[in-house]
């Protein structure tokens, strides 16, 4: 069985009448002995795969909300909410035998890391010349117009150990906000969230940018490399990958941080009449 301790502590706070209030919330989480079925060589048969104790992860966070409510000046009144939230994992112990069931290599593995953390190969541009090319560290499948890839350990050649942690699906931060606002009759509900520091793989540029056999492909590959378009971040056209390009690369890697109007309500309260004891008129977009 997998072991977990935890810690988790909270404070709820109210102001000013109540007119401020809030809460914050910390935790930190360890688990320990986390059940995974590493993978077997295929020669081996499938009767050879079973679960295992493996990784130790440590997980910590916090969350943090505060309001402000005013009090009705006229016929004037609102109440302004706003969230924050941020977590983090990561792996703090990893056995020998579970190792190819994560990201990493012989010589950057995961420990320390959080499992949601991307790892591939850091790019440097196209290479534009056969002269560039010879100068590099040695790639096979490099050329002008190829995808040119960092030496990371320095030893004059690209392969499985210059790959590297090139960013992050977990977000450094969550946020949203909540605005309550009302005048005489109307009033106006705006709630948005989103997050920030985040990244991820983007598949459409994949798609768009490279060229496959027997496929359809994107508008992008109209930009490719050629000896008179230099200034261009797509490979040069081929239907032969010696250069591995759809390998995981930050040539791939974008910003994923965004953030989104949920939801957005205008309405309108009408005075009673003889058949309705209340009667609310809204308009409201979503997304």
């Amino acid at each position: 069985w997998e072991t977990t301790d935890e810690v988790n502590a909270g404070l709820d706070f109210s102001i000013l009448n109540s007119r401020i209030y809030g809460s914050f919330d910390y935790f930190s989480r360890k688990t320990s002995g986390i059940l995974i079925v590493p993978p077997v060589a295929s020669a081996l048969g499938e009767g050879q795969t079973k679960a295992v104790n493996g990784a130790s992860k440590s997980n910590k966070g916090w969350e943090f909300s505060i309001g402000y409510q005013s009090e009705r000046r006229g016929d004037f009144k609102y109440d302004v909410k706003l969230n924050f939230a941020h977590f983090r994992d990561k792996i703090t112990e990893l056995p020998e035998n579970v190792r190819p069931a994560y990201a990493g290599n012989l010589v950057n593995t995961i420990i320390g890391h959080s499992q949601f953390d991307i790892f591939g190969y850091k790019t440097n541009g196209l290479f534009q010349s056969a002269a560039e090319v010879a100068a590099a560290p040695t790639q096979i499948g490099a050329g002008p117009g190829r995808i040119r890839y960092v030496d990371i350990n320095k030893d004059n050649v690209i392969n499985d150990l210059d790959r590297t942690w090139i960013g992050t699906t977990l977000p450094k931060l969550e946020y949203g906000m909540r605005i309550d606002l009302a005048y005489k009759d109307f009033d106006l509900s705006l709630f948005g969230s989103g997050v920030a520091g985040r990244t991820g793989f983007d598949v459409y540029t994949l798609f768009n940018n490279l060229m496959k056999s027997r496929e359809n492909v994107g508008p992008g590959v109209f930009n490719g490399w050629t000896p008179t378009n230099t200034g261009t971040n797509v490979p040069a056209l081929t239907l032969k990958d010696n250069n591995q390009e759809g390998r995981t690369s930050d040539y791939f890697i974008v910003n994923t941080s965004y953030f989104k109007m949920r939801n957005m309500q205008l309405g309108y309260n009408v005075a009673p009449k003889t058949i309705f004891s209340r009667l609310r008129i809204f308009v409201m977009a979503e997304n």
